[in-house]
Formats: C-alpha cells, sequence, structure tokens
C-alpha cells in the first residue's frame, strides 16, 4: 500500500513538473529555456547539447524540447536535423517516460526524416517504464515563437505575454480547460502548484484532484487548476478568485 501512494505521489509530482516553470530553475535551467524560447535553431542546438551532455532531468526545462521536437520535426528542413536529433538525444538521455508519446510520435511518422527518426528510436529505448502523464503538444509556450514560425524567430524576451481576449477572471468558469482560461484572459503573471491530500487516497484510481496549479494574475486575482487525471496532463478550472489586491507573485 505504501509503495501505491508513493507512486500516485510522484505521478502528481510529474504533473505539476509538466505543467510549466512550477518550480524555481537554477541559473543553468533558466539559461537553457531562455535559449529555446527566446533565440533560433542555432541557440537551441547549443541548448539540447549542453542538456546532453549535462544530463538535465528537470521537466520544466525538457518539456521545451519536446515542444519544439513536436512542432518542428515534420517540416523540418535538411540543417535543422541535427539540432532536432541532440534535442531527442537529451530527452532520450533523461531517462523519463514522459516524453514515451513525443518520441513515439516521431518514429512511427512517415513525414519525420531518416536520421530524426533514427536518433528518436534510439532515445525511445533509453526512457524508463513507468506508467506517467505524457507531455501533449501544447503544454508550455514558445513565447518567442521561433518554432511556430520564421517571422517570429527576430522576437525576444520583451514580447508581451498573451493578453487572450483580455476578459475579467469572472469570465472563466469552473470545468474550463487551462487553453479555454488563457484564451478569455491571457497568460498569468507567474504560476506556482502543489500536490494535494488526494495523492495519497489508495483508492483515487483514476487520479483525479492530486494537484493543484495556481495561475497567478497581477492585480486582478488567481485561477485555480485541477489535474483530470494521472492518465494525461489536462487541467480544469477548479476555482476562480478574484481579488484586485493579488501581487500575482506566489
Amino acid at each position: 500500500m505504501k509503495r501505491f501512494t508513493v507512486a500516485r505521489k510522484l505521478a502528481a509530482i510529474a504533473l505539476l513538473a509538466g505543467a510549466g516553470n512550477l518550480w524555481a530553475l537554477t541559473a543553468a535551467e533558466q539559461r537553457h529555456v531562455d535559449m529555446l524560447t527566446q533565440g533560433g535553431m542555432a541557440s537551441v542546438k547549443q541548448a539540447a547539447q549542453e542538456m546532453f551532455n549535462a544530463g538535465e532531468k528537470n521537466p520544466a526545462v525538457l518539456d521545451y524540447l519536446a515542444e519544439i521536437l513536436l512542432r518542428q520535426y515534420a517540416s523540418a528542413t535538411p540543417g535543422e536535423i541535427d539540432t532536432l536529433s541532440w534535442a531527442a538525444k537529451a530527452l532520450g538521455q533523461s531517462g523519463n517516460p514522459r516524453y514515451r508519446d513525443t518520441l513515439s510520435e516521431i518514429t512511427n511518422s512517415s513525414s519525420a526524416n531518416k536520421k530524426l527518426r533514427k536518433y528518436a528510436e534510439k532515445a525511445l529505448d533509453d526512457l524508463g517504464d513507468g506508467q506517467v502523464p505524457q507531455y501533449k503538444r501544447g503544454g508550455v509556450s514558445l513565447k518567442s515563437g521561433h518554432a511556430a514560425s520564421k517571422s517570429s524567430a527576430r522576437e525576444t524576451s520583451s514580447t508581451p505575454r498573451s493578453s487572450g481576449r483580455n476578459q475579467p477572471l469572472s469570465a472563466v468558469q469552473k470545468g474550463m480547460s487551462m487553453a479555454e482560461a488563457y484564451d478569455l484572459v491571457g497568460e498569468p503573471t507567474t504560476s506556482t502548484g502543489r500536490i494535494t491530500g488526494k495523492a495519497w487516497i489508495p483508492f483515487n484510481f483514476r487520479g483525479a484532484d492530486t494537484a493543484r496549479l495556481y495561475a497567478l494574475y497581477k492585480g486582478k486575482g488567481r485561477i485555480i487548476f485541477s489535474n483530470r487525471s494521472h492518465y494525461d496532463s489536462t487541467w480544469t478550472v477548479y476555482e476562480v478568485q478574484v481579488d484586485p489586491n493579488e501581487s500575482g507573485y506566489p
């Protein structure tokens, strides 16, 4: 029973880690995130190589590599294949089964470059066997958009956060997905998270509400999200707190 509850707690931690930058990053990790979101493909390659050589394990950083891979693999130019191959290698060396679906999508895709498929397949063999929530496309935001379009590759960290439709927090309703909420009110000033007591309930087989994510909006309030289950990485609105005194920081 103890092993079962510990496994459930670890699954909840994986959900939180995959929800974004919820935990403080080291200086080196923050540098890699900046390289992945603010630079071009040359910057991505350097970051991926450094992460591979350093043995990066933090999902809050690795998720950005997974997102770039999923966005780019099908349309990558010959000059970008080496970069994406390094990204696949970095995910593989982490040993984190969270990236099994990401690498499997590439290995099974006829539109993926043959060399990239080879590295993705090798990386897939290096992953652990644990049953954890898988990374899903769109799980993190590449704010500078370098992997989404060439025209936006010139953007820098000064790019403002998306304001969505500029709706008030009161427009967000319980049960909405995170994507729906952000589409209405934009991205938060910052986010934080925690594991709930339900992570320890032995018969919570679905793993619902084992983690909470707090999206904090300075001067507006906060949106509290709950995980739907430990079988996917879907977050839904649990509660909305309108508070003009919200600092926007944990």
